[in-house]
């Protein structure tokens, strides 16, 4: 585990079905509080996430538009009506999800390539943000990618989730020890357990508690 000595950088990543986010943690950082979410995005700032959309070129070959834009892009009068639909819902194709409701894709792109498609997009935002709070950070040498997965996800779907993200140049090696996933319950659990550890001012060192039965 010596690679965890050369992590300096946390990216909290949260991949969702309809809307996606990032956090940023130096481990140098002191306090939960100095968790950095961003909130600048294509087209809108101020809010944690962005939609989970891709707006492709007619080949479906090249991503035109990702997140906010790629959904509310206005249409070309002179296209024709030949202009490319949105790309939206494609990580229901991933985990337990009945096949009646998983989206049909326009050919040939594949569920696959279209997440691998916005994680590369996503992760060009997070690489352009990284050094506006921190300098000399060498993305495949010091960041620790935490990805949060639904807890129904299996073995095989995070798989399918670690070669996407290493084809989106997320991670030298597919087998890369510097991506971790964690379920969103457990996220959520870690988080609210520190935060009302904080609250109670018991994160202290010599702090202690009642137990009341």
């Amino acid at each position: 585990m010596s690679w965890l000595k050369e992590v300096r950088v946390v990216v909290g990543f949260d991949f969702g079905t309809t809307y996606s986010g990032f956090t940023l943690y130096h481990v140098d950082d002191d306090d939960i509080g100095d968790i950095k979410t961003n909130s600048e995005w294509p087209g809108e700032l101020g809010k944690f996430k962005t939609n989970t959309v891709l707006q492709y070129k007619e080949d479906f070959e090249e991503v035109e538009l990702w997140g906010y834009p790629a959904l509310y892009k206005k249409p070309n009068r002179r296209s024709g009506g030949d202009e490319t639909k949105p790309v939206e819902l494609f990580k229901l194709h991933l985990g337990n999800c009945l096949e009646k409701f998983k989206p049909k894709l326009p050919e040939p792109l594949t569920y696959k390539q279209a997440i691998t498609d916005y994680l590369f997009k996503i992760g060009e935002l997070i690489k352009e943000t990284i050094p506006k709070y921190w300098t000399g950070i060498d993305f495949m040498e010091h960041i620790l990618l935490v990805l949060t997965v639904p807890a129904g996800y299996s073995e095989n779907d995070k798989a399918i989730m670690r070669e996407c993200i290493f084809n989106a140049g997320l991670i030298s090696d597919k087998r890369s020890e510097r991506l971790q996933f964690t379920t969103e319950p457990e996220a959520a659990a870690i988080y609210c357990m520190y935060s009302s550890l904080k609250e109670h001012k018991l994160t202290e060192p010599g702090s202690t508690y009642k137990k009341y039965s």
